[in-house]
């Protein structure tokens, strides 16, 4: 019976429902005595391990490396500078950060690539790699070739959130091996959050809690209950688990009731962990006094706040009542008592609360002018403030705006969070959801 490899069992303890990844990656790169691939394509869903197992996996085999990240390496020359800058271990002195080399282009990078020694089964990981489709358009080409091109034995490992196919164009041809991480189910969550163990037990430690790990399986799977079909963002869902932990355990720190009466604890942070799910995504707590402080503290610009409030519409109202509710005269007629009581809804069916719903950009650039009283014309300023709300989290973009149908937006905020940005410019949101336009 052969002994399993010590670094393959490291990463499996340490990296759970992950063992089908892990034997690829492991098969392609490990082996000394084979030639590894010139490009290795890992992708899936954010928040999947992708990123940390193949950091890990080269760590442990002591594989020489460099890994840059897109999103910061914006610039086809600051791209090249750092990945030269760790392949040939140049450290950047801080009060004079001179590159290894300057580099301004593929040639000059292929050229300096060539006179560093010992890059034979060295690895360059570019992680956000969907980036490169907004840079030059040579450039992917380029790095796919880079093995042809320098004759070093040089494995490019991209790492991105989308298939492979969204990058195709005329100059790109090559074909690279795919290892793919699917999202992770319930069961796999609940064995990656239940690794936290340790550190919740440090964290009720003054309470003088004793609990073992079948108190907090139980825990994460009321949690879990609420959360996991909000949310596969493992590292959203462990945020949220570990800030929930502590009131979930309160009423027996408060001896109201023992760690073994689960009705008690479930009835206790249901409607704590409800409330909470209005509020993923913006680290912050759940009181109403909490958010509209929140609220109030977040300094966005005029148009910003309209945005926002043009998001949650759109997220939280049908398509089909926009026209009803955003165009005056729109072939409005008098409601009698019955119109009223027909439109009412029971608490479980309105759209505040069955969560929100993906919109495109033109709708909520739709929205956004009709409730905006003055005139403004659309420019760059408007763009980038959408981009600065994906960026706070308060929106999440759903996709990588490559449908025929445009991106496509989620607001994230709670109705208490977004009512109040609404009160600091004189807004009525209430008057345009359709859960209220008929009281």
């Amino acid at each position: 019976m052969m002994t399993p490899d010590p670094v393959i069992e490291f990463l499996k303890q340490s990296l759970p429902c992950r063992d089908s990844q892990i034997d690829q990656l492991y098969n392609l790169l490990a082996h000394k005595d084979h030639l590894t691939p010139p490009c290795i394509y890992v992708y899936g869903g954010a928040s999947t391990g992708k990123t940390t197992l193949v950091t890990s996996m080269l760590q442990k085999l002591e594989i020489k490396h460099a890994i840059v990240n897109l999103v910061e390496c914006y610039t086809s020359k600051i791209l090249f500078e750092s990945i030269l800058n760790k392949l040939s271990d140049h450290k950047l002195d801080p009060t004079n950060p001179v590159p290894y080399a300057r580099c301004d282009n593929l040639i000059d990078f292929i050229s300096h690539l060539q006179a560093i020694e010992g890059l034979d089964r060295s690895v360059i990981v570019l992680d956000k790699a969907e980036e490169l489709r907004n840079m030059e358009v040579n450039l992917l080409p380029g790095i796919l070739r880079i093995r042809e091109l320098t004759n070093l034995k040089i494995t490019i490992i991209l790492i991105s959130d989308i298939v492979f196919e969204k990058y195709y164009n005329k100059s790109t041809n090559i074909e690279p091996l795919k290892v793919y991480f699917p999202q992770y189910n319930k069961d796999d969550l609940l064995e990656i959050l239940t690794l936290d163990l340790d550190y919740v037990r440090k964290l009720a430690e003054e309470t003088s809690v004793d609990f073992d790990v079948e108190f907090y399986k139980n825990y994460l799977n009321l949690f879990l209950s609420v959360f996991y079909r909000a949310c596969r963002d493992l590292c959203e869902l462990r945020h949220m688990s570990r800030s929930n932990f502590m009131k979930y355990i309160q009423p027996v720190v408060q001896k109201q009731c023992s760690v073994t009466d689960s009705m008690s604890l479930w009835r206790n942070i249901s409607p704590i962990l409800k409330n909470s799910l209005e509020v993923l995504y913006l680290r912050v707590d759940v009181t109403s006094e909490q958010m509209k402080s929140a609220a109030h503290s977040l300094e966005l610009p005029y148009y910003a706040k309209y945005l926002l409030v043009a998001a949650y519409l759109a997220s939280y109202n049908s398509a089909k009542d926009d026209k009803k509710l955003f165009v005056r005269d729109a072939g409005r007629k008098s409601r009698s008592v019955r119109d009223v009581k027909t439109k009412s809804k029971v608490s479980e069916q309105l759209n505040t609360q069955l969560g929100p719903k993906p919109f495109t950009f033109d709708r909520l650039l739709a929205i956004f002018y009709a409730i905006l009283e003055e005139k403004v014309g659309f420019n760059n300023n408007l763009l980038a403030q959408v981009s600065s709300l994906v960026e706070l989290r308060l929106l999440s973009t759903i996709g990588d705006g490559t449908s025929l149908d445009g991106q496509k937006y989620k607001c994230n905020v709670s109705f208490d969070f977004v009512h109040s940005i609404a009160k600091t410019i004189g807004f009525n949101i209430r008057k345009y959801l359709s859960d209220f336009s008929h009281l």
